[in-house]
């Protein structure tokens, strides 16, 4: 139970804060790509690509979190 609290902390802490990551000039270059420039599909992609990175980014900081954990074991 102790890891699955862990896991759905980090989880949200890092996806709640993936935004923070970037810049505001990107998110508002992306915006303004995704308003003007996009039909449904580029849309669709452009948040999947970003839903992917934090994916990513989360997963890669639970498997340090994991690593650093058993290291001090």
């Amino acid at each position: 139970m102790k890891w699955l609290s862990t896991i759905l902390f980090l989880f949200l802490l890092l996806f709640a804060t993936h935004s923070y990551g970037k810049s505001k000039e990107y998110y508002g270059q992306t915006l303004t790509h995704l308003l003007s420039n996009c039909n449904s599909d580029c849309q669709r992609q452009v948040f999947e690509q970003e839903i992917n990175e934090a994916i990513f980014s989360l997963f890669d900081a639970v498997l340090r979190q994991l690593q650093f954990e058993l290291s001090q074991k």
